[in-house]
């Protein structure tokens, strides 16, 4: 499960690693994965997947979620909540009015051991952010060695 612990607090410069797009091939042009993934640096921050129940959504064991802090949330949208110093995953499924006429936001649990959620006002829940993007590694870390050859 992710924990709520700040990893780092220390402000590092980096390098935009150059990718290239694989269509007009005479023509290289350098992309930045920061400014195709993240819309808001300041409300932006990163979750390092070690919940392996949500695959059923696409998200393995060890993927990176990008999470954006936000005050707007949008039907289908992957929110994270905070909840017993743990963060949850739900998807905001839908907005129904009860019999009551009040309007209840149903909340389904990206994991099978978490509840589904049905609330009346988005302060009964502490939510951290929406999910933007999901970095999927295809090879597990380590797998590349020095007695391996690189194959094209």
């Amino acid at each position: 499960m992710a924990s709520l612990k700040q990893i780092s607090t220390q402000t590092v410069s980096h390098q935009p690693i150059p990718l290239y797009r694989d269509f007009n091939s005479s023509r290289s042009v350098k992309l930045d994965l920061n400014s195709l993934c993240i819309k808001r640096p300041t409300d932006t921050f990163f979750i390092h997947v070690k919940n392996p129940n949500l695959i059923a959504w696409g998200i393995e064991l060890d993927d990176l979620l990008i999470v954006e802090n936000t005050d707007h949330y949008l039907v289908n949208d992957l929110l994270v909540l905070e909840k017993n110093g743990e963060y949850k995953f739900y998807q905001f499924f839908s907005e129904l009015e009860n019999a009551q006429g009040v309007n209840e936001k149903i909340l389904f649990s990206l994991d099978v051991s978490e509840p589904n959620l049905r609330i009346t006002d988005w302060n009964e829940v502490k939510i951290s952010g929406v999910i933007t993007n999901v970095v999927h590694q295809m090879r597990t870390r380590g797998t590349f060695t020095q007695s391996k050859q690189r194959v094209a």
